[in-house]
């Protein structure tokens, strides 16, 4: 017969991996603390690429849904980031590409008409959306105090 105490290796062993899956899971959740508002700034994109293609290929009403689902996630990852305290360079980066996927590019092609005028139009909404994205990413202000009260 043999007799388990607790200094048998047996439960050395389980305490291990016991000990082990805890501080596993602590990680998860940690990892998942500070990703939860890049994966919504993933899904935004995601939903702006699937606009662009639904754009491309004549289903404008399901574009302008994505749009909207993509504004959505825009609201909520930012305010998740900093709700869990999770604000980081990396998040900042994908909400812009995020955006300018999905408010930028996907926006001018629900926007687009056949007509040369309307594209060079478009042409110039896309490029004002990149511009005040670099300036708000950089932190400087393309006309200084516009938006001040004196």
């Amino acid at each position: 017969m043999i007799l388990l105490t607790p200094t048998s290796a047996f439960f050395q062993d389980a305490n291990k991996l016991l000990l082990n899956e805890q501080a596993n899971w602590v990680h998860l959740k940690e990892f998942a603390r500070k990703n939860a508002a890049n994966a919504l700034s993933v899904a935004n994109m995601l939903m702006g690429m699937a606009s662009i293609l639904c754009s491309l290929n004549g289903h404008h009403h399901a574009a302008c849904w994505l749009v909207l689902i993509g504004y959505l996630l825009d609201l909520a990852d930012g305010a998740v980031a900093r709700q869990l305290n999770a604000c980081s360079a990396l998040g900042a980066k994908l909400d812009d590409f995020a955006d300018f996927t999905t408010f930028g590019i996907a926006t001018s092609l629900i926007l687009r008409t056949p007509g040369l005028l309307d594209n060079i139009l478009c042409m110039l909404y896309v490029l004002s959306v990149y511009t005040r994205l670099c300036f708000f990413s950089s932190g400087e202000e393309l006309i200084p105090n516009l938006f001040s009260i004196h």
